[in-house]
């Protein structure tokens, strides 16, 4: 692992998706930090240099939407991918404008969490 490891956020709700690709990400050389709500994840992003984040969108609470465009506001630079169990989830325009488009939708469980890495990487 790196002196500095990349800050990773993990925003959802369910325990059990939070760990794995919490696991994943560490074993890849992020420090890793984990929220259940968006309320608490622009909590963890006030308070760290968080550059990338996987997003769930169905929360309790507001919504991963919602705590995109805030994320935003807060780091400029922050990279997004969306996990959800949503099949037919659309990407509303204002999350379009913040860069992120279709490909980094993934439906949840992701088969392969070396696809996040991916999408994060080829974010500029």
């Amino acid at each position: 692992m790196s002196q500095n490891p990349k800050q990773f956020l993990i925003l959802d709700d369910e325990e059990t998706i939070r760990q794995s690709i919490a696991a994943f990400m560490e074993d890849e050389g992020y420090q890793v930090f984990q929220a259940e709500s968006t309320e608490q994840a622009l909590g963890i992003l006030r308070a760290h240099q968080i550059g990338e984040a996987v997003v769930d969108i169905r929360l309790p609470g507001e919504d991963g939407n919602t705590f995109m465009l805030e994320a935003r506001k807060i780091n400029p630079n922050i990279k997004f991918v969306i996990h959800t169990g949503s099949a037919d989830y659309i990407l509303p325009d204002s999350i379009r404008r913040l860069g992120v488009t279709d490909e980094m939708v993934l439906i949840k469980p992701a088969a392969d969490l070396s696809v996040l890495c991916d999408l994060l990487n080829r974010q500029k």
